[in-house]
């Protein structure tokens, strides 16, 4: 009879010990351990709080949601446990593989700022000593991510981004959550969204422009020289509308000098604060 009654209480204990180990978190099912990835998460946060197309968004309204700053957290427990390298069965295609690290980077971002809100620039946060000496260290260099289990900066996982990748239209996706930046989409980042993006920022006058004999584009194209073709013209005149091709093929004639235009580093938040305009991070 005594071994009747502990019996029972043990075997019930087992079934909930054992529901609690199957029952799945957000965004991953545990069924032999096997995880399931969704971005879709961070896509709709990125629709319902992007505003302008992307050109802005509302940080105070989603740092005020306790409920969407914990799906955000979620998504990013999620980064942290599962990645292209980490479970490669998840991502059989290079386009699932290049959305994922698109997205992520982007989301790793939106993170750093709604935890450091109020911010008026990524390149005011402060972490260790020399951070409080170069702009943007703390954010980009000292502020530490995981990813697939490995731990990172924002600096280094884009760094690996862009090396593995090896797509320059990359730059027209990453969103570094400041003014000067390419705007920030909820896309899954196929050939013709990375297209799309690429001719909206060359078309935009504020990253190519042409007067006075001089060709003005992005700091982007200076950081990053190497990432793009040595005929910088024939480039950008891919992505040209016709009156901007016709001064781009002007420009390549002519040899007009090129000069880069400082990088407002201002936070992309639609309550707009002081410009912060520098030439790098």
């Amino acid at each position: 009879m005594k071994a009747t009654r502990i019996y029972i209480p043990l075997v019930l204990a087992l079934f909930v010990l054992a529901g609690i180990a199957a029952a799945p978190g957000d965004n991953m099912t545990a069924v032999g351990e096997a995880a399931v990835y969704s971005d879709e998460p961070f896509l709709a946060l990125v629709r319902k709080y992007s505003i302008d197309s992307g050109e802005k968004v509302d940080y105070a309204a989603w740092k005020n949601s306790p409920e969407d700053l914990a799906t955000l957290d979620r998504q990013v427990d999620l980064i942290a446990r599962v990645s292209p390298d980490s479970h490669p069965e998840l991502f059989p295609t290079s386009e699932a593989q290049r959305s994922y690290w698109i997205n992520t980077y982007n989301t790793l971002v939106l993170h750093a700022v709604l935890d450091y809100w109020p911010l008026q620039s990524v390149r005011d946060v402060k972490i260790s000593f020399t951070s409080r000496l170069v702009p943007g260290k703390g954010f980009f260099y000292d502020r530490k991510v995981v990813v697939g289990g490995k731990q990172s900066s924002l600096y280094k996982f884009e760094k690996q981004v862009l090396r593995n990748q090896k797509d320059s239209r990359l730059h027209f996706a990453l969103n570094c959550a400041s003014d000067s930046c390419p705007v920030l989409r909820a896309w899954e980042w196929s050939d013709a969204q990375l297209d799309a993006a690429a001719r909206d920022f060359i078309n935009d006058w504020a990253n190519v422009s042409i007067d006075d004999d001089t060709l003005t584009l992005s700091s982007i194209f200076k950081w990053y020289k190497k990432e793009f073709p040595d005929d910088i013209y024939g480039y950008l005149q891919q992505y040209a509308e016709p009156g901007l091709g016709h001064q781009l093929q002007t420009a390549k004639d002519y040899n007009y000098r090129i000069r880069y235009r400082s990088y407002d580093w201002s936070l992309n938040d639609s309550d707009d604060g002081e410009n912060t305009n520098d030439d790098g991070h």
